[in-house]
């Protein structure tokens, strides 16, 4: 039993349906609803409600919108009590052209950037390194293939900057910045960013229940970074009338 952040997706819906709408498209996966003859039992949750986070984590409504009355803004808890009014730039939801998703990805992918850039020229004073999952690989898991990996000159000197405590560089903090800093600029920073929008799970359009939380050998699998990067540009590609809202469950 957990709670969990969902993203509802919703066709154009009239301000004064959106309730019934939300509660309609969440009712299949109710733990307890009736499974029809034939079907799967695809329950997922106990309670839930409207919920886009507290204070500044809220959905950043685009500038001059913020009196939209299309905006969803829920002013309780699920158990009926006042819930402390978030800043009027943000909100728990609404049609997805009312919503300003960049807002938050653009410092993100300042930094990312800058970090990608500092490796990049750090990294390139040393022979190419291996990341550990290869290191792993061509060393055929020997016991020794953690100490091969940090053997390596550009692994030494990262690992003598962080003998630097709180003056370590950020991009120097990632576990393993062979993999981390993998591909192109491009990648990483979009890799970055797609957390900041889409919650663990997305309910689509089409009512596809879709869980990044799952764990799964299968490299095509929607989880971890590549169900990220699927529910980030799959919110972006929404029709501007489009509804997105988010929503805490409880499984």
């Amino acid at each position: 039993m957990s709670r969990d952040m969902l993203t509802v997706c919703l066709p154009p819906t009239d301000p004064a349906d959106v309730a019934e709408a939300l509660a309609a498209a969440m009712a299949p996966y109710w733990n307890d609803a009736e499974v029809p003859p034939g079907g799967v039992w695809q329950g997922e949750w106990q309670w839930w409600h409207v919920f886009g986070g507290d204070g500044e984590h809220g959905l950043p409504v685009r500038a001059g919108y913020e009196a939209d009355p299309r905006l969803v803004r829920n002013p309780l808890w699920s158990d009926g009590s006042p819930r402390p009014p978030q800043p009027v730039v943000r909100c728990d939801g609404g049609p997805r052209g009312l919503l300003d998703l960049d807002r938050d990805r653009a410092p993100v992918a300042e930094e990312a950037g800058a970090d990608w850039d500092a490796w990049t020229a750090f990294s390139a004073d040393y022979e190419p390194a291996l990341s550990e999952p290869e290191m792993f690989a061509q060393t055929s898991g020997s016991p020794q293939w953690r100490e091969a990996f940090c053997a390596q000159p550009v692994i030494r000197a990262v690992a003598a900057l962080r003998a630097n405590g709180e003056q370590t560089p950020r991009w120097a903090r990632a576990h393993d910045p062979v993999a981390c800093y993998a591909g192109g600029r491009e990648q990483y920073v979009r890799r970055m960013v797609s957390h900041l929008v889409p919650t663990n799970v997305l309910l689509t359009l089409d009512g596809e229940w879709i869980d990044g939380n799952w764990l799964s050998n299968d490299p095509d699998a929607l989880v971890g970074h590549r169900y990220r990067e699927f529910a980030d540009r799959y919110l972006d590609d929404l029709a501007e009338d489009a509804l997105m809202v988010r929503i805490r469950f409880h499984s």
